[in-house]
C-alpha cells in the first residue's frame, strides 16, 4: 500500500484498465509507463495508488484513446462492487438522497486529493469536488466520478433523470457532445466548480431494493478501511478543507465546519482529542505549501504572500524565515543548487 500523502483508491485504476481493454489498448504498457503494475493492483484492489502516479496514468490513457471524454468511458467501468463495501453502502441506502448525504464523510476512501461537499438550494442538491491547491487532479478523473454516480444511482432507482445539470471546472473541448450525452442534460465547461447539480424530490424515491441492516454492516466496514488509513481524522479533513480553501481567501474554522456539516465548537473538540487545533493546522498547511510552490512554481514571492492569505510580504517572509531559517528567496536558490549539485 502507497504511504503517499494523497492518493486513491486502486479500484479507479482497474476501471481505467477494463475501459482501455474494451478500447482495445494494452492497459498494461500504459501502467508501466505512470510506474504502476497492474497484476499487482488487481492483486490488491483495496490498495492506495499515489496522485501522481494516476494523473500520469490519465494523462497517458487520455493520449493513447485520442479522446479527451475517455473519463467518461471509465467511469462507465467504475461499477459499485469494485469500490468493496462503499458501493455496497450507496447501493444499499433507503433512497439516492441518503446515499449522496453520506458520501462526503466517506470520500476520502475514493481519493483525499479533494474536498467533497454538498450545496443546497430548495430544488436541488450540488455535489462538488473542489481539488486541492498544488495537487494535480486530472480532468478526466473528475469526469469519470460524476459518470460513475450517475450511473450507481441509474442502478438504484432505474433511471438518471435525477441530474439536471452539470459544472465542470475543465477548459471548454472541441465538442461537447460527449458530455451531454453522457449526462443528458446542460454541462457548463470552464464553470466556476465542478458540481452535479441533481433534483432532490427524484433523490427522495425509495431504491429499488435496499438491505438496512447490510447497510448498516457495509458502513463499518468502510469506516474501519478508513480509519486504517487515518482518513477519519479531524486533523487530515481540517488540514484538506484549509487546502481547498486557502487559494479563495482566509480560511476559518467556521467554514471548515460548514463544510463537514458540524458545528464550529464540534470541530474544535474533535481536534482538541486529537491534540491539535485550526490555528496550528493553517500554520501547518501554509508551511507545506509554501515550500511546495517556492520549489515546484515561479510565482512570485509577493504572489504566494498573497495566496498564502498574508496580510502583507515582509509578514510572509518573516513567517517563513522563522519556520526555515531562510527568506523564501534564498530557500528557492538553495534548493535549486542543491538540485544541481545531486543532478
Amino acid at each position: 500500500m502507497t504511504t503517499a500523502k494523497y492518493s486513491t483508491i486502486a479500484a479507479w485504476s482497474l476501471a481505467i484498465a477494463r475501459a482501455l481493454s474494451a478500447s482495445n489498448i494494452d492497459a498494461n504498457t500504459l501502467f508501466k509507463r505512470a510506474g504502476l503494475s497492474l497484476p499487482q493492483l488487481e492483486a490488491e484492489p483495496d490498495s492506495r495508488v499515489a496522485i501522481d502516479k494516476m494523473t500520469l496514468l490519465w494523462q497517458a490513457a487520455e493520449q493513447e484513446s485520442g479522446s479527451a471524454a475517455f473519463g467518461l468511458t471509465v467511469g462507465q467501468y467504475a461499477y459499485p462492487i469494485n469500490f468493496r463495501a462503499l458501493g455496497a453502502l450507496m447501493l444499499s441506502s433507503d433512497t439516492l438522497a441518503q446515499a449522496f448525504e453520506t458520501l462526503p464523510d466517506y470520500a476520502a476512501l475514493v481519493s483525499n486529493s479533494a474536498v467533497i461537499s454538498l450545496q443546497r438550494t430548495p430544488q436541488l442538491l450540488g455535489f462538488t469536488i473542489i481539488p486541492l491547491n498544488g495537487v494535480e487532479i486530472s480532468d478526466l478523473a473528475i469526469d469519470a466520478f460524476f459518470a460513475s454516480l450517475m450511473l450507481h444511482g441509474k442502478q438504484m432507482i432505474g433511471h438518471s433523470d435525477f441530474v439536471r445539470k452539470v459544472d465542470l471546472l475543465r477548459a471548454i473541448p472541441k465538442s461537447q457532445q460527449a458530455w451531454s450525452d453522457m449526462f443528458g442534460c446542460p454541462v457548463t465547461m470552464a464553470a466556476d466548480s465542478n458540481c452535479m447539480w441533481m433534483d432532490r424530490t427524484m433523490l427522495e424515491q425509495t431504491v429499488i431494493s435496499r438491505n438496512r441492516h447490510l447497510a448498516q454492516h457495509n458502513e463499518q466496514v468502510v469506516r474501519q478501511y478508513l480509519n486504517n488509513m487515518q482518513a477519519l481524522s479531524w486533523q487530515e479533513k481540517t488540514s484538506q478543507g484549509i487546502h481547498a480553501l486557502l487559494v479563495n481567501g482566509e480560511p476559518t474554522a467556521l467554514r471548515i465546519a460548514q463544510m463537514y456539516n458540524i458545528s464550529e465548537r464540534s470541530l474544535s473538540r474533535y481536534l482538541k482529542l486529537e491534540g491539535t487545533g485550526f490555528r496550528a493546522l493553517l500554520k501547518l498547511k501554509r508551511q507545506e505549501l509554501a515550500r511546495h510552490y517556492l520549489l515546484n512554481t515561479q510565482m512570485s514571492v509577493s504572489a504566494l504572500s498573497d495566496t498564502l492569505g498574508y496580510s502583507s510580504v515582509s509578514n510572509f517572509s518573516r513567517s517563513f524565515s522563522q519556520w526555515s531559517g531562510v527568506s523564501p528567496a534564498n530557500y528557492r536558490l538553495l534548493s535549486k543548487d542543491n538540485f544541481k549539485v545531486t543532478s
